[in-house]
C-alpha cells in the first residue's frame, strides 16, 4: 500500500512542480516592460554587461551610436566622433568599470580594435590593446576575437 502510493504521490508532485512553474513563466510574460525586466540585445557586446556596470552600457551605446553615424556618413568629423566614443567605452571598461575581467576585457578589446581601425596610430589604443592581449597570454587563455 505504501509503495503504492509513493508511485502515486511522487509523479504527481513533479507534475505540480512542472506547471507551477510554467504558470510563473505566463505570468512574467504577461507583465508590462520595466526598467527591471527589459533585457540588453543578445549580442556579443551586450551580453555579458547586462547585468554590471550600468556606466559601461552607457557609454558602449554611445560609442555604436557613434559608430552607426559614422557608417552612415563617414566624415572626419563623424570619424573623430566615433574614435573617441570608443575609446572613452574602452577606457573605462579597462580601468574603472565596477566588472569581472571576464566581463571587461574582451569589449574593451573589441573598442581599441576599432579605434585602430579607423586610426592606426593611435598610440594609447594599441597600448592598451597589447596590455590586454599580454594579461590574456599571461594566464595562458587565448586571446578574445
Amino acid at each position: 500500500m505504501i509503495k503504492i502510493n509513493l508511485i502515486i504521490f511522487i509523479p504527481l508532485l513533479i507534475l505540480t512542480g512542472c506547471v507551477k512553474k510554467e504558470e510563473d513563466i505566463l505570468k512574467q510574460m504577461k507583465e508590462k516592460p520595466t526598467q527591471e525586466n527589459i533585457k540588453m540585445p543578445d549580442d556579443s557586446v551586450h551580453r555579458n554587461l547586462s547585468s554590471g556596470d550600468e556606466t559601461a552600457v552607457k557609454l558602449i551605446k554611445a560609442a555604436d551610436e557613434a559608430d552607426s553615424a559614422y557608417t552612415r556618413n563617414s566624415s572626419e568629423e563623424n570619424k573623430k566622433i566615433c574614435i573617441e566614443k570608443h575609446m572613452a567605452a574602452a577606457n573605462y571598461l579597462m580601468f574603472e568599470a565596477n566588472l569581472s575581467p571576464k566581463k571587461k576585457y574582451p569589449p574593451a578589446l573589441r573598442r581599441y580594435r576599432r579605434v585602430l581601425q579607423l586610426d592606426p596610430a593611435n598610440k594609447e589604443a594599441l597600448e592598451n590593446k597589447n596590455e590586454i592581449e599580454d594579461i590574456y597570454r599571461s594566464m595562458g587563455m587565448s586571446i578574445p576575437d
